[in-house]
């Protein structure tokens, strides 16, 4: 991977920013400027950084002007729409976000548990664990600490933890992005079954071959689209074909109840209704082994306080809150 600032030229930018041996600074203004600059780039304008920072407009704009003269190059374009780092500035700004990140937590980690667990807590998350259950957590946690700032989103989409700006995302199966740090907090089981009325008239497949000869209901988001199984201790893949297709699980499993077809989903979508009688479940000798369900977050030096705290309480709470809130 190639690094954000060309190790050729560290000498060079420590010199201008004043850096001197020892791992001093000449002026702390300079730690300002950088500061002022990375919270411009992160608002996306000097009006939005300032309300936010709680200082002026024509102060921070100062601040980067003289940054930008300390390197000897422009950071920020400017126009009257809008202003967006220049390729050196975005550089600058990965660095120096990373760095200011990782001065905030260890500060956090020093600090008293009481002021650990303020400030802003980011959470990204997917489908009903996130819909259902990372929001029902995130809302007692913010009764147990309402000095935290709790923001939880729920999208299909593919976020880019650090580059959004999340504190920890919801991640399921198996996790590729080795930047991360992950706790595994759940494990979900999936069923395949039906509603009687379809075994009825269609017939009751006994072996995963025979799924083949049926209507699946297809699962359009991951890890939904390819049905898995164990078959003599071997793990075996599955591609469902049929007429119906969601990348809704509520919306798969009222089709299962309509009788529509089969559908593979986690236990936890498809239990009340096994439980009532409204699905069958089938194969279930053939199950794969349960989905991981993770955490990830941030691989800095120092993990926050309120993010260990969040995973710690999910991951303690998920069955609890499943068995009160049943789908």
């Amino acid at each position: 991977m190639k690094p954000l600032i060309d190790p050729k030229n560290i000498r060079r930018y420590n010199l201008k920013l004043g850096f001197i041996p020892g791992g001093t600074m000449k002026n702390h203004g300079h730690w300002l400027n950088l500061h002022s600059f990375v919270k411009v780039v992160e608002a996306g304008s000097f009006t939005r950084a300032a309300e936010r920072l709680e200082v002026s407009k024509s102060h921070l704009s100062k601040r980067v002007s003289q940054l930008e003269q300390q390197l000897g190059t422009q950071l920020l374009v400017r126009t009257t729409r809008q202003m967006k780092p220049t390729d050196q500035g975005q550089q600058l700004y990965l660095t120096c976000a990373h760095l200011f990140s990782e001065l905030d937590s260890a500060m956090q980690s020093a600090a008293s548990p009481d002021l650990n667990l303020a400030g802003h807590l980011r959470v990204v998350c997917a489908d009903i664990i996130g819909e259902q259950y990372v929001v029902r957590a995130a809302t007692e946690v913010s009764k147990l600490y309402p000095q935290l700032e709790v923001d939880v989103q729920v999208t299909m989409r593919d976020v880019d933890l650090i580059a959004e700006g999340y504190d920890i995302a919801v991640r399921f199966g198996d996790l590729n992005d080795s930047s991360l740090r992950a706790r595994q907090v759940f494990a979900l089981p999936h069923v395949v079954c039906a509603a009687p009325a379809y075994f009825l008239d269609h017939g009751t497949p006994n072996t995963v071959d025979q799924l083949a000869a049926h209507n699946c209901l297809k699962g359009a988001f991951e890890p939904c689209v390819v049905w898995h199984f164990k078959v003599q201790g071997k793990p075996i893949h599955f591609l469902p074909q049929g007429s119906w297709t969601s990348n809704s699980g509520p919306a798969l499993v009222n089709a299962a109840v309509q009788g529509v077809g089969i559908c593979r989903l986690p236990e936890i979508y498809v239990q009340t209704h096994i439980n009532a009688g409204r699905l069958v479940p089938i194969l279930e000798e053939f199950r794969s082994e349960p989905l991981p369900v993770w955490m990830v977050y941030p691989n800095a030096r120092y993990t926050p306080a309120k993010v260990r705290m969040f995973i710690d309480y999910f991951s303690n709470n998920i069955q609890r809150l499943i068995q009160a809130c049943p789908i």
